[in-house]
């Protein structure tokens, strides 16, 4: 039943948006009373909060899909692996990528303890891998010290709390590079999903590979 619920909520979400998402329209859709489906969520955004946490959880399985897929003593092609898996799923599943990075829904806010956790995988892979990298020496010297130079104290400091929370074995430099990397990915596959992309080149992929191919080089890799 909980699965039936999540199903029927994920085909309102991407026939109708998260706006179309209702526990009236769930339970007339799977055949029961509104007052059995309580027994199953709590309310409106217990369910916003399970589809959301469906969608976080895929898109994460897909990038380890992706790692688990490569050569595991290629770290730089298993990076592009995850980042080519992290757009690919995006824009694959766009009403589930826009719940989870889109407008904010109106009157919810998402329980960190079920969704943050979740939400960092993507990102705590890839920058598992660039760890690998740099320990294994293939991150060019003069790109993390170019990277270095740049640095003002307080992002310094965000990046360093960030390593510290997260457990990255990486230098504050070699952290900047990463979010530069995840940076550049995530807010072009934004604009890709959004639509924002396609005035200029529909489709995108050709763009996305060189950008990818220019992303592993601003990596030092």
């Amino acid at each position: 039943m909980t699965e039936a619920i999540l199903r029927s909520a994920r085909a309102q979400l991407e026939s109708a948006g998260v706006e179309g998402v209702t526990l009236r329209e769930v339970a007339r859709d799977i055949g029961i009373a509104v007052s059995a489906l309580y027994r199953y969520v709590d309310n409106r955004d217990d369910l916003i909060t399970a589809l959301l946490v469906e969608a976080f959880t895929d898109h994460a399985d897909a990038v380890d899909a992706a790692v688990d897929a490569a050569d595991p003593d290629d770290l730089p092609g298993a990076i592009t692996a995850a980042l080519r898996a992290y757009r690919t799923w995006s824009v694959q599943h766009p009403a589930q990528f826009g719940l989870a990075f889109g407008a904010p829904v109106p009157g919810y806010r998402a329980p960190a303890d079920r969704t943050i956790a979740v939400a960092v995988r993507p990102g705590s892979r890839v920058m598992g891998l660039y760890a690998r990298a740099h320990a294994a020496g293939l991150v060019d010297p003069d790109v993390l010290e170019r990277r270095a130079a740049r640095l003002d104290d307080g992002t310094s400091a965000g990046f360093e709390a960030l390593a510290q929370r997260q457990s990255y074995a990486l230098p504050v430099p070699a952290v900047a590079l990463a979010v530069d990397a995840f940076v550049r990915v995530h807010g072009f596959t934004v604009m890709e999903v959004f639509g924002q992309l396609r005035p200029l080149v529909s489709p995108a992929d050709a763009y996305f590979e060189s950008l990818l191919t220019d992303t592993l080089t601003t990596l030092g890799l």
